[in-house]
């Protein structure tokens, strides 16, 4: 229930508080004074949209808060929880706007997004527009209206998600069996060159050792020849090796009469030692170079088989085991693409969820109609249409859709004796002015909210109609639901029936500015006195005020 609507320089409000009671509320005021300015508020404090003309000129930010009692709310409480937020018995939602049309959301103080507002605003307050009767002859109002008062929102929901699942488990069917032909001839493809690369089995390590070994293989003759030749002049008569030996012992004698030549009689016995190792290696290195031509033979077959493979896939050959395994891999995805036993079954089970959640649906829907045709036709006679029926007709489709299995429409007839038909066919303006109320108050009375906003939806009807109006919204507020209603009415026989009365002024001695007040007995009886007869009230009016509200048991 809402408690209390706090604005702060919002378009022609400069400061306003506001506070509710549960009951029945009627806001009046003459046309202009900011009845739906008010109203405009307590929607963007509920994640309405925000734009940069909701800040008073002259103001850098609007600021809205609106604070509503949980204690009967359980689904609200659960939302809540379920942000983590402590469960409380109240709620405060806060929305600030700057100038530039930029704007915050908070929940109990805390940052939220605007989605967030308004997915508890909707758990908290339920807004039926002035020209709704106009909406209520679209094909999908009528279905939202008749889920909603079913209580099959989530059965809706189900049937939108079955029905994308489906479409998309078809779709996915119907691509494989037109591309079969194309991706046969890719798989065939890749199969080929799949079966080329599992008999070559390339390996990157492979690869760079091959190519080591041929070049080796293909110049071993030379290298044969250079190391025979090096090993020669280092250990043949008159090689080097011989040579420093002679120098080493020479320089021996001579350190003998002088020592200063023995660091470099030293380093020469130390080259003579790096000279003996250099032969053992050249002789380690003759002793295993390989001359065999057959080896050379298959090292050169396998190379230049690798370097063709790679060359036909266009990848470099060290990169061929790279491309082998990815082509597995891609050869495997297309195998499964093309399951087409996998998708017909994926499609079946897709279509049986979709046909289980539309019976669901419709089931709910079936026995919701029988009702609400029901309860709105016994409404009708209070309207001053006493011959009058209404029916929600429930067609079967074709095919199911995503929006259920059936189509519906609202339909009417002013008399017994005439056929339904679509109410915008059949009912007058007056008549589809009158039904609205009868579904508004019907549907609401079975709303899951605990606060209806009716905004000037008495729009068309006067006289005793209008006091049946006003009776009707008077008892959807009754003790026993618990529940509270906000009225925006210019009709005075719908303000005489109700709880609580605020009237709204706009003061334009300096620069407009609107107002709410709380009536007192004697304000509300010039309020209504003021709807009944314009500007001039007179004691007739007055007294006809007083018997309005008297009548109306308030």
């Amino acid at each position: 229930m809402l408690r209390q609507l706090s604005i702060r320089n919002f378009v022609l409000i400069d400061r306003l508080d506001i506070e509710f009671d549960r009951g029945m509320i009627a806001l009046t005021g003459e046309t202009g004074a900011g009845k739906s300015i008010v109203l405009d508020a307590l929607g963007l404090a509920l994640g309405a949209r925000a734009d940069s003309g909701s800040v008073r000129v002259g103001e850098k930010q609007a600021d809205i808060t609106a604070e509503f009692d949980l204690a009967k709310n359980k689904a609200a409480r659960a939302w809540l929880a379920a942000q983590d937020e402590p469960d409380a018995e109240n709620v405060v939602l806060r929305r600030v706007i700057d100038a530039a049309g930029k704007s915050r959301a908070l929940i109990n103080g805390r940052p939220a997004s605007v989605a967030e507002l308004r997915d508890l605003g909707a758990l908290l307050l339920e807004l039926h527009a002035q020209h709704e009767h106009q909406a209520l002859m679209k094909s999908a109002t009528q279905r939202d209206l008749l889920d909603r008062y079913a209580g099959a929102l989530n059965e809706a929901s189900a049937v939108r998600v079955a029905h994308q699942a489906s479409v998309a488990a078809r779709r996915a069917l119907i691509e494989a069996k037109n591309a079969s032909e194309v991706i046969a001839r890719e798989r065939a493809v890749l199969e080929a060159e799949v079966k080329e690369l599992r008999e070559a089995k390339p390996n990157a390590e492979e690869w760079t050792a091959l190519s080591q070994e041929q070049s080796r293989l293909s110049h071993a003759k030379e290298l044969l020849q250079t190391a025979e030749a090096a090993r020669a002049a280092l250990v043949d008569d008159d090689g080097l090796a011989e040579k420093l030996a002679q120098l080493a012992s020479s320089l021996a004698h001579a350190e003998r009469i002088d020592p200063g030549l023995a660091e470099a009689r030293q380093l020469i016995e130390s080259a003579n030692v790096q000279l003996d190792e250099a032969t053992q290696s050249l002789r380690t290195y003759i002793g295993k170079l390989n001359l065999d031509p057959q080896r050379l033979q298959e090292t050169e077959s396998r190379v230049s088989a690798l370097f063709t493979l790679a060359r036909k896939v266009r990848v470099r050959p060290e990169a061929l085991q790279t491309h082998w395994e990815t082509t597995e891999t891609k050869l495997s995805e297309l195998k499964a693409s093309q399951d087409i036993a996998a998708l017909e079954k994926a499609a079946e089970v897709a279509d049986r969820e979709l046909e289980s959640s539309a019976k669901a649906l419709t089931t709910k829907r079936e026995a919701a109609a029988k009702k609400l045709n029901k309860s709105v036709t016994a409404e009708l006679p209070d309207l001053a249409m006493v011959n009058a029926s209404f029916a929600a007709q429930l067609t079967p489709l074709t095919s199911i859709e995503s929006t259920g299995a059936e189509s519906i429409e609202f339909v009417f007839r002013s008399h017994a004796s005439l056929p339904f038909a679509p109410l915008a066919k059949v009912a007058s303006g007056g008549e589809l002015a009158r039904l609205s109320l009868a579904i508004l108050v019907v549907c609401g009375d079975a709303a899951s909210v605990p606060t209806l906003v009716f905004d000037e939806v008495d729009v068309g009807v006067g006289g005793k109609v209008a006091a049946q109006v006003g009776r009707k919204l008077q008892t959807l507020a009754n003790e026993t639901s618990a529940r509270q209603i906000l009225c925006v009415t210019h009709m005075p026989q719908v303000a005489a029936h109700a709880d609580h009365h605020f009237t709204v002024s706009r003061d334009n001695s300096t620069s407009p500015t609107t107002s709410v007040n709380a009536l007192d007995k004697k304000a509300r009886v010039a309020e209504v006195a003021r709807m009944l007869g314009g500007h001039e009230v007179g004691s007739a009016t007055e007294k006809l005020a007083k018997e309005l509200i008297a009548l109306s048991g308030r």
